[in-house]
């Protein structure tokens, strides 16, 4: 059983839809399951997506062969294009020295976990020093809990902005739809091989 994660429901929308998955009776909302998939809403934040991961993977136990992370991110090199998909190599932590490592055949890019949206040009300037191409808000509390439970972790990346510029949280929401379609085509064509172990 493969587990996949969004941080909302609208980047979900897609996969809901077109997988008909029915919701779970299960701790917390947002887990969904259909035939050997699990679709798991983690909510916004590193903390909430640890926690929410931790606790299905747990339950489920050994039934569980490996977790994918679907989401948006925003870039922070110019290079990395609006609308595309990128396949995450390393994860880190604005705050932490450790970098999970984690499969991907779409590309090894770095991804840095936040706090809080980078809204700020000089704030993004320094992530980018550290060796980032693109932020979240997810990935490093999911790449904790994997590594925890010895579980194969994989995470793709659409570029929704760039950081480092104000997005005004309602344009996120009224692209949700669009993004998860894109994300919902691009999982279709995924090699669900998992090659690396915690």
């Amino acid at each position: 059983m493969i587990i996949l994660t969004f941080a909302h429901k609208g980047e979900a929308s897609e996969f809901i839809r077109r997988k008909h998955t029915l919701a779970v009776d299960f701790y917390f909302p947002g887990l969904y399951r259909d035939n050997d998939e699990l679709l798991l809403i983690t909510g916004e934040g590193i903390d909430s997506a640890f926690g929410r991961l931790s606790s299905v993977c747990t339950y489920f136990g050994q039934r569980i062969k490996g977790v994918i992370n679907l989401g948006i991110a925003g870039t922070l090199r110019p290079e990395l294009e609006i609308n595309q998909i990128y396949g995450i190599g390393q994860i880190m932590h604005e705050l932490e020295n450790d970098r999970f490592t984690c499969v991907s055949r779409h590309g090894g890019r770095v991804c840095m976990t936040v706090g809080k949206a980078v809204g700020n040009p000089v704030r993004a300037g320094k992530l980018r020093t550290c060796g980032a191409d693109c932020v979240d808000m997810e990935a490093w509390g999911l790449a904790s809990a994997c590594r925890n439970l010895k579980i194969p972790f994989q995470v793709y990346k659409l570029i929704s902005d760039h950081a480092g510029m104000e997005v005004e949280d309602n344009n996120l929401i009224r692209q949700a739809s669009l993004y998860s379609r894109h994300l919902f085509d691009f999982y279709k064509k995924l090699d669900l091989q998992f090659l690396v172990k915690y």
